[in-house]
């Protein structure tokens, strides 16, 4: 059954990249919580939809109020139909993660569908794009795709395309090519071993963008080497909230945002406030710092880090994140957050930007129309902070 929850929220965009100055003024309106902490809220709430004039909560839902969950609607807001807009929220596992909606509607069944038609379009592109299942599309291109150009589907297609712009962006920093080097690591993970220096080199001799060739007439895929493996885990769910948002507003939702683990991709605010309130996760909140919020709509935003996946090998800590360029997952504690117009651009780049030189990241980020990307990163004497131009002021005042 769906479970709702105040979940993160979107983004304000003005020509690019606008950020609310009105942040102090909202606290008194509304709250969040980091994107870190929707899963455990999942499993304490039950599915419900209410009024935002009027809204109860379970006793266990008291504490995380005290800490700032403050839900009321000042202004309702009513449909072109004249039925007051009410807040509805829904989460079910996909992609090996937690994905959630949580959008404002005039009644349930108008709620329902939506997200219903959302979540399906989330199950399809997760058997699209899926590596750990053997009959997905991606898979079936691995095993075939050495062999004649594949025929892909429109979906696969663009996300490949979209991979391999952002790959020749960064120079190769972001490389869908990886796949072989990531079931190296995926095993370190289980084994606590570091990876056979052997094996990865045999796999990292596998991974270069540029034996990725598209066909953009006959929307075929050709992988130049036998052996080849793709992994979209850097940029597939970015995609998958692109879509089920746009699924979403094609119903008439616009107030709508969906997570898709740290991958948010956010409609037109909430009734009666200028944005929604997200709280990030950086890597430096782990060290007493609270995490950074911004106030956003109709943008995107996403955060690569090593707070959930990572292994500790002989004293050192690995990310999930793997450097294509040395076959070796990142090392220390780091988090690169990203700002974009969509969350496809922001799965990617957050990854990317986590690999490449911080000036070199920045300088990239300050390239692209729209982007901004803050980085904390760990050193030996603490923490050091950095951030494109562009980037709210609501991070940045916390160095």
């Amino acid at each position: 059954m769906p479970v709702r929850h105040r979940g993160v929220g979107p983004a304000h965009l003005q020509g690019g990249l606008g950020v609310l100055r009105a942040f102090q003024a909202l606290t008194q309106r509304a709250q969040s919580i980091s994107v870190a902490s929707v899963v455990k809220l999942f499993r304490s709430t039950r599915t419900r939809s209410t009024s935002e004039a009027a809204i109860t909560y379970p006793s266990s839902y008291a504490k995380q109020l005290i800490l700032g969950l403050g839900l009321a609607l000042l202004h309702p807001e009513f449909s072109a139909h004249g039925a007051q807009l009410k807040r509805y929220e829904y989460s079910l596992p996909r992609m090996g993660t937690i994905f959630h909606i949580e959008l404002y509607a005039p009644d349930d069944a108008t709620a329902s569908r939506a997200a219903e038609a959302a979540f399906a379009r989330a199950e399809e592109l997760e058997q699209i794009m899926s590596d750990y299942r053997e009959d997905s599309e991606l898979m079936h291109l691995a095993r075939e795709g050495s062999r004649a150009p594949f025929p892909a589907s429109n979906d696969l297609y663009e996300v490949l395309a979209k991979s391999i712009r952002i790959s020749e962006l960064s120079h190769g920093a972001f490389d869908v090519t990886v796949g072989p080097l990531v079931a190296l690591w995926r095993e370190a993970r289980t084994t606590g071993r570091f990876p056979d220096a052997s094996d990865l080199a045999k796999a990292k001799a596998l991974v270069d963008y540029r034996n990725i060739e598209l066909d953009p007439t006959r929307r075929t895929v050709f992988l130049k080497r036998a052996g080849m493996k793709l992994d979209l885990g850097a940029i597939g769910k970015g995609y998958a909230a692109d879509q089920m948002l746009a699924v979403l507003q094609s119903r008439g939702l616009r107030r709508a945002m969906v997570v898709a683990g740290g991958e948010v991709a956010m409609g037109a605010p909430p009734p009666g406030e200028v944005g929604w309130k997200v709280a990030i996760d950086t890597a430096d909140a782990k060290a007493g710092k609270a995490p950074c919020t911004l106030v956003l709509h109709d943008a995107a935003l996403s955060t690569s880090g090593d707070s959930k996946q990572f292994v500790e090998i002989n004293g050192k800590r690995y990310s999930h994140v793997i450097d294509p360029f040395t076959g070796v997952a990142l090392e220390g504690m780091a988090s690169t957050t990203v700002l974009a117009r969509d969350a496809t651009t922001t799965d990617a780049l957050g990854t990317a930007l986590s690999i490449l030189p911080v000036a070199d990241g920045i300088r990239l980020a300050e390239s692209l129309p729209g982007v901004a990307v803050y980085m904390v990163r760990q050193a030996e004497n603490g923490w050091k902070r950095y951030s494109s131009r562009g980037f709210p002021e609501s991070c940045l005042g916390r160095n």
